[in-house]
């Protein structure tokens, strides 16, 4: 369709595309909001305030790579589009309409002048709201999400309270000063981009600045409600929205539980000690009753739960207002005199580093996430709810309602994940090809021993690393004995920094001189460095043992492009043998046979995601397995093809897909 209409963002630049947000006022589809997609940086020129025209292919915003997509539909973006034209840009005027964008990015570029390299991104994101620098420290982002800690880089009402403390504490409690307050949080609201938790949280803040002045009292249940209205109103499909659910949630919890687990906590302790430790009693108080009200929410969205994040907020969230406070202050110092503002955002860095070794220090601990994958797991988060609302109404001491409930929770949870590790720790092994998607993502487990083949997967939201790191630690495995890699697109080993991240990897092996056309190397090598991964390069044929884990590795025999150079290896647990081919087309399925007569296999996972260039009739007949595994998911490529398929059924083959029936184990021994 043609297209016309006014950019109202910034545009966004990525690896190898960029988008924008524009407000359509013409062409084809005129009304309503559209994210434009393009190659390269062929949209990084326009500015909020320009016209758009361009010819791109439309579709609904209300599903991404085939699965259903709340997401823009929350932001009010109800169609997306991809260029297929050049677009002509006809320059606006920014105006008061986008000042608050104009302002957000002058402040994004004052931090990154002032503050250090490793600190920038990450108060960027907690002065700001904007995660996109913070998302490419993928460590650091990964154990503050282990950690629990992510909300405090998500605008919400904490961030409006620091602002508010700030400006009160800057002009006193004066009703002038009130109404100066009331206008700037709304100004932060807009330059943070009107998130639905900001709203909420503004929403709130106003009725509690405005009530005084109109001898009123403020109702925080009243205001949240409010607030809630205001907002459905405006775009009844913000209810989708992650962020307003985790948001309204947690100010629920606040509001009904903080109070009565205060009480609770603070009569643990003698009252000359809790008196003391008002302060870290109060946060974790509150930071319980938050998890409380959003627990079902993680739980039902992200299929994880972090365990330890009281002990989180309790150790870092006093530094998270310093480090708020002092990043607004280290700008207009440095707006003022440059070397001022260098000098105070130096101070102020120590303290984000300072929460940065919270983060990470927490997040080490094995049993700092849940992840829930079993049947079990979801049985023990209702568990720890019906425990808690018995002792609740119960009429035992206070102290003793809190610590019961807590005590068997602990013990059923160490019960769980010693149950866990016992049933993939067996001695006949367990082999798991992870649903990560279009890619793919093998487990080899046998007693202690864990093997990875491939890590990638490309048109999907999930990384491959964090769902196959999930999956290990779900299984009680914590680390991964042996990385082997077939190839290096993409969707095999675009994961791998991310498992590096989340379990120690001993070794990484590769074929070598292994044709790098994704640019994934250096990034895999660089991981491997800072990790102590032992990198390991197969030139020829050679067999290894990883415990009673045999495996044949063929070096790639073929030339020309790196499916054509992939790296084929056959495992064998005692007498149940798995053949694995990558990306191997036709040709060197059948060298790879001339070189090794290959018979009576069990298990085939099937070449190149079921592509019809894969799988040949010669290979099929010629190993004699009976169970075929396909590891794909929603993709353009017309994966896994019918002509596959109908070969796999004509050799007896019973055919298993992670598309269809999601991760997909084999125990042995069975």
């Amino acid at each position: 369709m043609d297209i016309r209409g006014e950019v109202c963002a910034y545009p966004q630049s990525y690896e190898d595309y960029s988008r924008v947000e524009i407000l359509l006022n013409g062409g084809d589809i005129p009304g309503g909001r559209l994210v434009l997609y393009a190659d390269g940086e062929a949209l990084s020129k326009f500015l909020p305030g320009d016209t758009l025209c361009c010819s791109a292919r439309v579709k609904r915003a209300d599903e991404r790579y085939g699965e259903r997509y709340d997401s823009y539909l929350a932001r009010g973006v109800y169609l997306t589009g991809n260029l297929k034209s050049e677009p002509e840009r006809i320059p606006g005027q920014i105006g008061l309409r986008y000042f608050p964008l104009w302002l957000q990015r002058q402040i994004a570029s004052q931090v990154e002048r002032l503050f250090p390299a490793d600190t920038a991104a990450f108060m960027k994101s907690l002065m700001l709201g904007d995660k996109q620098d913070l998302y490419q420290d993928q460590s650091l982002y990964l154990a503050m999400n282990r950690a629990g800690f992510l909300h405090i880089v998500a605008v919400s009402g904490m961030h409006i309270a620091f602002l508010v403390g700030l400006l009160q504490l800057l002009l006193g409690k004066t009703r002038a000063s009130s109404l100066l307050c009331l206008g700037l949080v709304w100004l932060f609201v807009f330059i943070t981009g009107v998130p639905a938790s900001a709203v909420r949280a503004a929403v709130m803040q106003s009725f509690l600045l405005v009530a005084p002045m109109v001898n009123r009292e403020n109702d925080s249940i009243t205001s949240l409600s409010a607030a809630l209205g205001l907002i459905l109103l405006a775009n009844p499909y913000a209810a989708g929205s992650v962020g307003l659910q985790l948001s309204f949630s947690a100010m629920a919890g606040i509001l009904f539980l903080s109070e009565p687990f205060n009480a609770g906590l603070s009569g643990l302790f003698p009252e000359h000690w809790a008196d003391r430790l008002r302060g870290p009693i109060s946060t974790a108080a509150s930071s319980l009753a938050v998890l409380a009200f959003s627990a079902p929410l993680m739980v039902l969205h992200f299929h994880s739960l972090s365990l330890l994040s009281p002990v989180t907020n309790v150790l870092g969230l006093w530094a998270v207002s310093l480090c708020f406070s002092g990043g607004y202050l280290s700008c207009l110092l440095g707006a003022v005199l440059q070397p001022l503002g260098i000098a105070a955002a130096w101070l102020v860095s120590w303290l984000a580093r300072y929460l940065f070794f919270v983060a990470r220090a927490v997040s080490s601990l094995f049993f700092a996430m849940l992840y829930l994958r079993s049947l079990p797991s979801y049985l023990w988060v209702l568990l720890v709810y019906l425990l808690a609302l018995l002792f609740a109404f119960s009429r035992i001491r206070v102290w003793l309602r809190y610590f019961f409930p807590a005590m068997l929770s602990i013990g059923m949870l160490a019960l769980l994940l010693l149950a866990a590790r016992h049933h993939y720790d067996r001695p006949d092994g367990v082999i798991t090809a992870v649903d990560v998607g279009q890619g793919q993502s093998l487990v080899v487990m046998q007693g202690e021993e864990t093997l990875v083949i491939d890590c990638g997967s490309i048109y999907t939201l999930d990384n491959a690393g964090e769902r196959t790191g999930s999956y290990l630690m779900a299984s009680g495995r914590r680390q991964v004995d042996a990385l082997l890699l077939t190839h290096l697109h993409a969707d095999h080993c675009n994961g791998v920094t991310m498992l590096m991240d989340m379990l120690p990897v001993r070794q990484m092996i590769l074929p070598a001189d292994v044709e790098d056309e994704d640019g994934l190397l250096a990034e895999i090598l660089d991981a491997a460095a800072r990790h102590g991964t032992a990198v390991q390069y197969v030139s020829q044929d050679e067999e290894r043992n990883f415990g009673a884990i045999h495996a044949r590795i063929f070096a790639p025999a073929g030339q020309g492009d790196a499916n054509e150079r992939c790296m084929m290896m056959e495992y064998s647990i005692g007498s149940y043998d798995m053949l694995v081919t990558g990306d191997a087309p036709k040709a060197a399925e059948k060298e790879l046979l001339a070189r090794y007569p290959l018979r009576d296999l069990e298990l085939l996972i099937v070449g190149h995601h079921g592509s019809r260039y894969s799988s040949s009739g010669e290979l099929l007949g010629s190993i004699g397995a009976d169970t075929a595994v396909i590891s794909v998911g929603y993709n353009t490529f017309g994966h896994p093809t019918y002509e596959t398929l109908e070969r796999l059924a004509a050799y007896g083959y019973s055919i298993y897909r992670t598309d269809l029936n999601g991760t997909v184990e084999i125990f042995l021994g069975k």
